[in-house]
């Protein structure tokens, strides 16, 4: 892991908060050479004045609309349970009354349903879940560092009857 100074952290509708991933999933494009990425994957970089950079970017926006994060690199990453940068961009969009839309392989984003639950009453909150098989064992095998297809599959049972 590495710290930088980013100097964006927003595209129009989406957020990275790191780049890179840990979670070895051997169908993963985002290694892909056209991200420019300046560091081995597994580096994870993180960007220390993320949430800076999100609250001013969420200040200029001239209406709310969902941000959606977790395309290139999961947000709920190892990482994540010490650092807390979605946590802080959750409650960012929720004070700024912005929607989101969080793709993640992690049962981490349980921790922070409560601040999810409260975007979704105010605008929109939707969590997908990659569910590549239904077998644990090969699950271990294609995508070795995440939570199993059933801990995942509980996870999205629980958002789904969360009032």
């Amino acid at each position: 892991m590495h710290f930088v100074k980013a100097k964006s952290i927003l595209t129009p509708t989406a957020m990275n908060l790191y780049r890179g991933c840990l979670h070895g999933c051997i169908y993963c494009d985002s290694r892909s050479k056209c991200y420019q990425m300046q560091h081995d994957f597994e580096d994870i970089e993180v960007k220390e004045n993320a949430l800076e950079l999100l609250e001013d970017a969420l200040k200029r926006k001239r209406r709310p609309c969902m941000i959606g994060t977790g395309a290139m690199t999961d947000p709920y990453i190892p990482l994540e349970k010490e650092l807390c940068l979605m946590r802080g961009a959750l409650e960012l969009l929720e004070g700024y009354g912005f929607g989101a839309a969080v793709q993640t392989k992690s049962t981490l984003v349980l921790r922070d349903m409560d601040l999810l639950q409260r975007i979704n009453e105010k605008t929109k909150a939707v969590v997908q879940m990659t569910l590549t098989t239904w077998d644990d064992d090969l699950c271990r095998v294609i995508e070795p560092n995440v939570s199993t297809t059933s801990q995942r599959f509980e996870a999205l049972k629980r958002f789904r009857d969360a009032e």
